[in-house]
């Protein structure tokens, strides 16, 4: 099984075509948690993935789940889940993060980027989008 965020940075197994129709959905979470995964999709629709949020065949589950503090979120592509801490009291940019691991990008340290490990606070920047351009191409 292929991880992000859990110290094992192999590459992503199964990624999300930025391009298609994508939807996050839970079947948990309270008003908050469920407004950062509108807020979450908004910030990569913004930076060049324009289906993310469309109903469609493909939708990735996001489970708020209890954990330590240390813990933020994880993508784990072969079960093609995210699992939020659900403390957070914004999850929003961790959301963020790990949908940009499962549109395939890798963390990075030498920029500051959504896709930095341990990252609270910076949405996906300019360099982000052309990190996702580069794996999918310019999504029309």
């Amino acid at each position: 099984m292929v991880v992000a965020c859990n110290g094992n940075d192999a590459p992503i197994a199964a990624a999300h075509d930025a391009c298609a129709p994508l939807a996050l959905v839970t079947s948990s979470g309270t008003d908050t948690q469920r407004a950062a995964l509108d807020d979450a999709q908004t910030l990569w629709r913004d930076r060049g993935a324009p289906a993310l949020g469309l109903r469609a065949a493909a939708t990735l589950e996001v489970r708020f789940e209890a954990a330590a503090d240390v813990f933020h979120g994880l993508y784990d592509d072969a079960q093609d889940v995210i699992y939020i801490n659900a403390a957070l009291a914004d999850p929003t940019i961790v959301i963020a993060h790990e949908l940009g691991h499962a549109f395939g990008l890798a963390h990075v340290t030498d920029r500051i980027s959504v896709m930095n490990a341990g990252n609270l606070t910076t949405p996906p920047t300019e360099e982000d989008q052309l990190a996702l351009e580069r794996l999918w191409g310019a999504c029309m």
